[in-house]
C-alpha cells in the first residue's frame, strides 16, 4: 500500500463535536474504529496488521510532535513502529492486547516484571533525549505474547517534569502488591481515583502540603 492509499483512507474520516466530545461520523469501510482519545481516533486497517491514528482537526501539531517522538524511539521493541505520517495521521503497528486499565478491570494480574518493562521503555526514551510524560493505564499495553508496549508518546517532548508514572508505580508497590488488595478493580473506581489525582495535581503546592 502506498502513501496515497493511506492518505485516501484518512481523508474519508469525518469528525464532529457533540456535547463537548468529538464523535466519528463517517469512515471508509476498510477502517474499523479501534478507540478514541483526547486528540485522535485509531482505526484498524482491513487485511493489515497496522492501525491508522487520525488526529482531530485542532490537533495537527500534536500529530507532528508524535511523529518526531516515534522517530526518536525507532528500533526499540517497547514502542510501535511508524510506517508513514501525513499532516493529520500516523500509520503504525497494530498492537493486539489489553491496556493495563483493562487488565485491572478484568482481574488480569499485573506482574512486577511488567512494571520493570515499563521502566526499561521509559529509560530508553530518556536516553533518546525525550521526557516521558502522561504515562497512564490506557497507554500501557500487555500483548497476547505477554510483552509490554507503550503508546501515545506525543507528550514525551514536553519540558515540564511529570511524575505520573512514578506515582502509579508507588501505588502499585504500596497497595496493589499487598496480598489482600483486590486484583480486580471496577472501572468507576479507577476513573474516580484518576479524577481525584488530577484535581490534587492542580492544587497549589502550599495547599497540597496542608492536605497531606
Amino acid at each position: 500500500m502506498n502513501q496515497s492509499r493511506y492518505n485516501d483512507l484518512a481523508s474519508t474520516v469525518l469528525f464532529a463535536k457533540r456535547n463537548g466530545r468529538i464523535k466519528v461520523l463517517r469512515h471508509h469501510d476498510d477502517l474499523k474504529l479501534h478507540g478514541t482519545g483526547r486528540s485522535a481516533a485509531v482505526f484498524k486497517i482491513k487485511n493489515e496488521n497496522r492501525v491508522i491514528k487520525i488526529f482531530y482537526p485542532t490537533f495537527e501539531k500534536t500529530a507532528i510532535q508524535e511523529k518526531q517522538n516515534y522517530e526518536s524511539l525507532n528500533g526499540n521493541p517497547y514502542y510501535p513502529t511508524v510506517y508513514e505520517a501525513g499532516t493529520n495521521y500516523l500509520v503504525m503497528d497494530f498492537i493486539e492486547g489489553k491496556t493495563f486499565f483493562e487488565c485491572l478491570a478484568e482481574g488480569i494480574p499485573l506482574k512486577p516484571r511488567y512494571i520493570e518493562h515499563v521502566d526499561n521503555g521509559l529509560e530508553f526514551a530518556k536516553a533518546a533525549g525525550l521526557n516521558p510524560s502522561d504515562i497512564h493505564l490506557h497507554n500501557l499495553i500487555l500483548t497476547k505474547e505477554d510483552k509490554v508496549r507503550i503508546i501515545d508518546v506525543a507528550r514525551f517532548s514536553q519540558k515540564k517534569m511529570c511524575t505520573q508514572w512514578e506515582d502509579l508505580k508507588s501505588g502499585y508497590i504500596r497497595y496493589y502488591q499487598h496480598p489482600f488488595f483486590p486484583k480486580k478493580i471496577p472501572k468507576w473506581a479507577m476513573y474516580a481515583v484518576s479524577k481525584l489525582y488530577r484535581l490534587y495535581k492542580y492544587l497549589p503546592i502550599k495547599t497540597r502540603k496542608r492536605v497531606r
